[in-house]
């Protein structure tokens, strides 16, 4: 039950700061940022979606028009006294990396990637935090 109430908090923070860094037009909601870059906020065509999906203690949200990614947001929640750090796989391979962040029991750790780019169609994206559980993936 514990377990279900931790990623449902985690789900919410990481949707609220995704949503908000969108809103505000900012980058760095982060602890662990990868870059930094300001967004630029305007009106899409078609809209963005929101890819989210969980698992273990980690959870990430993807912002993308077709192929084209434009913010990639992860989230986790530290089991125990840990300093890790979040890494971005694109089909298994680790394509970047957050900076590092130490966090006690039961802390949270965010990551956003700003405008990562565009990926083929059919690319698995997935978010791993170092030394935590979890591998939440999602396919553009």
């Amino acid at each position: 039950m514990l377990h279900r109430i931790i990623r449902s908090a985690v789900v919410t923070v990481v949707l609220a700061a995704f949503s908000a860094a969108v809103v505000l037009g900012t980058a760095g909601f982060a602890s662990a940022g990868v870059t930094s870059v300001p967004v630029v906020v305007g009106v899409p065509s078609p809209s963005p979606l929101a890819l989210i999906d969980c698992a273990g203690n980690t959870c990430q949200a993807i912002a993308n028009s077709g192929t084209t990614v434009t913010n990639w947001a992860t989230s986790t929640t530290a089991p125990n006294s840990v300093c890790t750090y979040a890494e971005y796989f694109e089909n298994g391979t680790i394509i970047a990396e957050s900076g590092t962040t130490c966090l006690s029991a039961g802390q949270q750790g965010n990551a956003d990637w700003s405008n990562p780019g565009k990926f083929p169609a059919g690319a698995q994206l997935c978010t791993a935090w170092t030394g935590i559980a979890g591998k939440p993936c999602n396919t553009i």
